[in-house]
């Protein structure tokens, strides 16, 4: 878990945060302190514009190569939902 020396810190947290973090706790399996970690991680590390730019970059052309377009692919994925909610009578 720790790859690095690990520092100790306290905080305090009203009802309504610790109701939160037990919530997603017992969602997750993951400890307090992990998604203390994981918040912490997501709001302050975040990426430098030209790390985002890299990763946009990277992405590019994904869907090149299919043989439908992408109004093509989301009209298949709500056929789906669609026939499904035709089923339970909520079209």
């Amino acid at each position: 878990m720790y790859c690095d020396t690990v520092g100790r810190t306290q905080i305090y947290l009203g009802d309504e945060e610790l109701g939160l973090l037990d919530r997603a706790a017992r969602s997750t399996g993951a400890t307090r302190s992990e998604l203390i970690r994981r918040a912490v991680r997501g709001t302050f590390g975040q990426k430098t514009k030209p790390e985002r730019l890299r990763a946009l970059d990277a992405s590019a052309g994904s869907w090149s190569g299919r043989t439908w377009t992408g109004a093509e692919y989301v009209d298949a994925l709500r056929g789906d939902l669609n026939e499904r909610l035709r089923r339970f009578g909520l079209e």
